[in-house]
């Protein structure tokens, strides 16, 4: 079994999933191989908090907040 961890992105969209989940899972299928992708971070609830700390920062970085 084969693990597709795409670390590039941060949340699943349509792009990452068409190809991660049909396009390579049946290449792997096809050379005896199985493909599994990783789960994104994007509903994960210390992702988002994170991330709206990032943005608050930044937001009272620039005088916004």
């Amino acid at each position: 079994m084969f693990f597709m961890v795409p670390i590039s992105f941060v949340s699943e969209h349509v792009k990452t999933l068409y190809e991660i989940d049909l396009l390579y899972k049946e290449q792997a299928k096809a050379l005896g191989m199985r493909l599994v992708r990783s789960v994104s971070l994007n509903t994960h609830p210390l992702f988002i908090k994170m991330a709206d700390h990032l943005v608050e920062d930044a937001c009272r970085k620039k005088s916004w907040l």
